[in-house]
């Protein structure tokens, strides 16, 4: 076997197994190492994935059906056409770490702000938070409760076990309560969501008196006033933007659109044409010249800049 047939066996590899629902984060970096190693094995993968592209109907394409979110209310998906694309991508967020001592069962209101870098606070009762950047957060602790405003952003909580005070997270009209657990809550704009690492969370939608339970490997979603979609997600990856990354498993082209304008501070927005693709990867978070290159480099897409906005539509090389 030649060296080339070699790479050429290797991409094929990486490209079916990566698809499979069990791949991990661990399985994405280790893949980003491989292809980074020599300009063939990118130039390889790249034509494995343009023949699959180019099929109309691939027979490595995944059944995106099984790993479909579960909706609580019945909504229609009818049209869409979804496709797998890997979206590697160079860099670590920065976290800082700062502590609060003990002030007894009950302390005054904190109030606790991000901008481009994550953040860790440890409350008086031994709970952690971790807050994403541009994150907007609230905290008081009382005698017979623990209440925290999530005005805008993401945070991951792990919450000290406390049966007489109740660890309770208000987010615009959404609720989520808790005894003990580790779990993350994205609230911005007028997407809301609601994954579990560990433990067991009470989620309250936005227009709804029912709460609905959720335990680990458990992920609650809602965009404004539609129906709430419930999914599986990997527990360990509820909460994987703290280590730099970014993991995506048969995601809308929204969806990461959406996260790229959190992290970038800019509007990204994608055309109708690009609307519908789905992606499945490890994005890891950096600059914005180094994410937008690498997402040309490895997904089917054309990136516009200016100064204030990002547009993203199909590319037209194939």
């Amino acid at each position: 076997m030649t060296a080339q047939s070699e790479i050429d066996e290797q991409a094929l590899r990486w490209f079916v197994s990566l698809r499979a629902p069990e791949a991990a984060e661990a399985d994405w970096l280790a893949f980003q190492d491989w292809l980074e190693a020599d300009a063939a094995c990118r130039e390889a993968y790249d034509r494995v994935e343009r023949a699959w592209v180019d099929s109309d109907e691939p027979a490595a394409a995944p059944d995106v059906a099984n790993d479909a979110p579960a909706a609580i209310a019945p909504q229609s998906r009818r049209g869409d056409r979804t496709r797998a694309w890997l979206l590697p991508v160079m860099g670590m967020a920065a976290a800082a770490v700062l502590a609060f001592g003990l002030f007894g069962r009950a302390t005054p209101s904190q109030t606790f702000h991000t901008d481009g870098e994550a953040r860790t606070v440890v409350l008086a009762d031994g709970s952690r938070v971790f807050l994403n950047r541009h994150t907007d957060l609230s905290v008081r602790l009382e005698s017979d409760g623990r209440r925290v405003a999530l005005t805008d952003g993401e945070a991951a909580f792990d919450v000290a076990h406390d049966s007489d005070r109740p660890f309770v997270i208000t987010a615009g009209d959404h609720s989520v309560r808790v005894l003990g657990t580790a779990f993350n809550v994205l609230s911005h704009g007028d997407r809301f969501a609601v994954g579990v690492e560990r433990g067991v969370v009470t989620v309250t939608p936005a227009r709804s008196r029912t709460p609905v339970r959720l335990v680990a490997g458990q992920q609650l979603a809602q965009i404004g006033a539609r129906s709430p979609i419930l999914s599986r997600v990997d527990p360990q990856g509820t909460a994987s933007w703290r280590d730099g990354v970014l993991v995506y498993r048969a995601s809308s082209l929204a969806d990461v659109a959406f996260d790229l304008s959190r992290y970038l501070d800019k509007r990204v927005t994608v055309s109708p044409a690009t609307s519908n693709l789905r992606f499945t990867g490890a994005l890891k978070v950096s600059d914005e010249a180094t994410m937008l290159r690498q997402l040309q480099d490895f997904a089917p897409v054309r990136v516009s800049r200016s100064g204030t906005s990002i547009d993203l539509a199909p590319r037209d090389d194939r």
